[in-house]
C-alpha cells in the first residue's frame, strides 16, 4: 500500500474518529476521566497489537524519565480534552487542535535551541486568527470554559512531542506507542484511584461511540506511522494530516448539525491548516 494511501486514510479516520469522540461524552452522565482512561487502555491494546507485528522491545531504562514526562503529559492532555469536548463542539475541537503546533515550537526553542524562522511565524499568526475567529462574538472576544480546556490539552500536547522527539530519537516508535498509552493509563487511575472500579466497568461494557473512537484513533495512528515506513517523510505526512482539520468541520457539519457560525468555522479551519503547515516547515 502506497504510503499516500495510507496517510488519505489517516485524514479520513481521525476525521471521522472526532465525531464520535463528541457523540460519546454528548451524555450529561458521561466521566471524562473515565472515558479518557478507557480510550488510552483501548487504544493502546491497539497500538501493543501493531507492535507485536512490527516486533515488540523493551526500552532502555535510561529513557525512563522521558516515558513518565510523555506519559504524563498525554493523561492530563486526553483528559482535558474529553472535558472540553463535552462543552463545545468537534469543530471548534479541531481548530483549536491547531495551537498545539506552536507550543511545539515555543517549548523546542527553550529546551531543544530551535530557532523559529519568519514561515513558522507566518504560521503562528494564521492559527492565532483562527483562534481569535471563532471565539469572537457580538459582545467582543470570549473564551469560553471549554475552549480554555481544549487550549490547555493541546498544550500538554504540544509539550509531549518535545518529550516524544527525545524518545523516538533513541527508541523505535512502534514499541514507543503501546508504552506511553499505557503509562498514560496507568498516571490516569494513579491521579482519579476512585474511578478506576469505573474504568473496569466501562471496559467490561465499552459504550460503543467510545469504543469506535478508540479503535479509529488507533487507526489513524497507525497509518500515519506506516506512511512513513513506506517511504513518506515526516514533514509529508504530517502537512497533508492536516487536512483532518477542514474534513472535521465539514463532516460535523453534515453529521452533527453543528451548523452555528459556519463560514468563520471553515475560513478557521482553513487558517490552521496553513497555519499548522508554515509551522511545520
Amino acid at each position: 500500500m502506497s504510503w499516500l494511501l495510507l496517510i488519505i486514510i489517516n485524514v479520513v479516520v481521525i476525521s471521522v474518529a472526532s465525531l464520535y469522540q463528541k457523540i460519546a461524552m454528548r451524555e450529561e452522565k458521561s466521566d471524562a476521566v473515565v472515558s479518557a482512561t478507557t480510550f488510552m487502555i483501548v487504544s493502546g491494546i491497539c497500538y501493543f497489537i501493531y507492535a507485536l507485528i512490527k516486533g515488540f522491545h523493551i526500552p532502555s531504562i535510561t529513557l525512563l524519565p522521558f516515558f513518565i514526562i510523555t506519559a504524563t503529559l498525554y493523561a492530563a492532555g486526553t483528559i482535558l480534552f474529553f472535558h472540553a469536548i463535552k462543552k463545545i463542539e468537534a469543530s471548534e475541537m479541531s481548530i483549536i487542535g491547531g495551537v498545539g503546533p506552536i507550543v511545539t515550537i515555543v517549548a523546542s526553542m527553550i529546551f531543544l535551541k530551535d530557532i523559529l524562522t519568519v514561515t513558522q511565524l507566518s504560521g503562528v499568526v494564521c492559527i492565532l486568527a483562527a483562534v481569535f475567529l471563532i471565539n469572537y462574538k457580538k459582545n467582543g472576544f470570549v473564551i469560553n470554559q471549554g475552549t480554555w480546556l481544549a487550549l490547555l490539552g493541546t498544550a500538554c500536547y504540544g509539550l509531549g512531542v518535545i518529550s516524544d522527539t527525545v524518545i523516538i530519537h533513541r527508541f523505535e516508535v512502534a514499541s514507543f506507542i503501546p508504552i506511553g498509552a499505557a503509562g498514560s493509563a496507568f498516571i490516569m487511575m494513579l491521579a482519579y484511584p476512585k474511578k478506576i472500579t469505573f474504568v473496569f466497568q466501562s471496559l467490561m461494557k465499552v459504550n460503543k461511540d467510545l469504543l469506535v473512537y478508540s479503535l479509529l484513533y488507533a487507526i489513524g495512528g497507525i497509518t500515519f506511522y506506516l506512511a512513513i515506513d513506506a517511504g513518506a517523510l515526516v514533514g509529508q505526512v504530517s502537512t497533508i494530516a492536516r487536512a483532518s482539520i477542514i474534513l472535521t468541520v465539514i463532516l460535523s457539519t453534515i453529521f452533527l448539525g453543528e451548523r452555528t457560525n459556519l463560514i468563520k468555522k471553515l475560513v478557521g479551519a482553513v487558517l490552521t491548516t496553513i497555519g499548522v503547515i508554515l509551522v511545520s516547515q
